[in-house]
């Protein structure tokens, strides 16, 4: 049987898994789906049509599944993946035109907020006060520091690293450094790369097409290094991956300033 503080509040309706731990002062709405091993630590209230993957720990205050500001009582959907440690006062909106998705082994830490029908990969960390918009993606093993900030619509490419404070108003490449607001790409997140198992070889190749793609100052990225590079039928496939992510995020901007016009 589940271990539920005589304090918490559990809807009949919830389904918890039969290990699950939750704490004084909760609430679990109807439609809430808890995994095995999932710990939810006192005052955490689960709303909507939330699912906690397994092995899933939320912490004092924190808030998944609330619909968002001036939506009333719409019945959001938020799907977390396993083995995610949601920290204090992390406030999760559910998705009402799409689910809000969370992957498998992020780190949210304390007061962070994750906006409707964002959508995150696996293996990220998201430093405190981390502000992820409505409808952004961010893709696996993305390291954000605190106060940082992901505008609606706005993709963070794999591998990369946002500084504190900075703001990615666009979208973002993946294994870049990114810093500032607006923000700009200061080079390879190496040390992450590394981190993660990249070889020698791999890293180098990243390391000279970021020379060629960005100057560290500028937002633009050079357009004839990026034409150069996309043409090349033997470039590295980490590379390749690059050049995609940068012509999708050219062409994604070029049909926004369209609709603008």
């Amino acid at each position: 049987m589940p271990e539920i503080s005589p304090h918490a509040i559990v809807e009949p309706t919830a389904e918890v898994a039969d290990d699950v731990a939750i704490g004084p002062f909760c609430y679990v709405g109807p439609r809430v789906r808890i995994g095995s091993g999932c710990r939810i630590a006192n005052n955490v209230t689960l709303l909507g049509r939330t699912t906690l993957g397994q092995r899933t720990e939320v912490f004092p205050m924190s808030v998944i599944g609330a619909a968002p500001p001036g939506a009333g009582e719409a019945d959001g959907q938020c799907v977390l993946g396993e083995a995610n440690a949601i920290r204090e006062h992390v406030t999760i909106y559910a998705g009402a035109d799409k689910p809000t998705r969370i992957g498998n082994h992020n780190l949210i830490m304390i007061a962070s907020q994750i906006d409707p029908g964002a959508q995150l990969g696996d293996h990220g960390i998201f430093d405190n006060c981390t502000k992820i918009g409505a409808g952004a993606i961010i893709e696996d093993y993305v390291r954000m520091s605190g106060f940082a900030a992901v505008a609606d619509g706005a993709r963070v490419g794999a591998y990369s690293f946002v500084a504190g404070y900075a703001g990615v108003q666009n979208d973002a490449p993946p294994y870049a450094m990114l810093q500032g607001f607006p923000v700009r790409v200061r080079g390879l997140n190496t040390r992450n790369l590394k981190a993660c198992g990249f070889g020698e070889q791999d890293i180098h190749a990243l390391k000279a097409a970021f020379r060629e793609l960005f100057n560290g100052r500028d937002a633009e990225v050079k357009r004839d290094a990026l034409d150069r590079l996309a043409r090349e039928a033997n470039v590295n496939p980490y590379v390749r991956k690059l050049t995609d992510a940068l012509k999708a995020a050219a062409a994604k901007a070029s049909a926004q300033d369209g609709q603008d016009d």
